[in-house]
């Protein structure tokens, strides 16, 4: 089971805890997170983009990860724009419980839900 497929704890002090008391989203440097019982997270724009929560993103996932290994040398074509694809240009909050984040390459779609952002924090420690 991935993390990202994990339950989430709803209990009000686990709540509390997957609230941020302080949200940082730098340009160069990812996104900053206090929460409200005082843990830090950090992440950087790559891993965030990486792990976009969006149905396609999920998907695209899932199935590079059902694929068998190549084997030989490979060559993977990166797109034009892909510096693009880790540089944000907007970020909002999406109720008490999500941000949304505007991608560089115009990707807007992920939700990135504070439980799941401090489950990724906690497995980072």
């Amino acid at each position: 089971m991935s993390d990202s497929d994990k339950p989430i704890d709803s209990t009000p002090s686990a709540v509390e805890a997957t609230r941020p008391a302080d949200l940082r989203l730098d340009r160069r440097d990812g996104l900053f997170i206090t929460w409200g019982d005082g843990r830090k997270s950090h992440f950087s724009l790559e891993f965030l983009r990486k792990n976009c929560p969006c149905a396609t993103c999920r998907e695209e996932r899932e199935q590079k990860a059902a694929r068998p290994a190549t084997q030989g040398l490979s060559l993977t074509i990166l797109p034009a724009n892909i510096s693009k694809a880790v540089e944000f240009t907007d970020a909002k909050l999406v109720g008490r419980y999500a941000m949304q984040i505007v991608w560089g390459d115009g990707h807007s779609t992920g939700i990135y839900d504070f439980r799941q952002l401090r489950q990724w924090g906690e497995s980072q420690q």
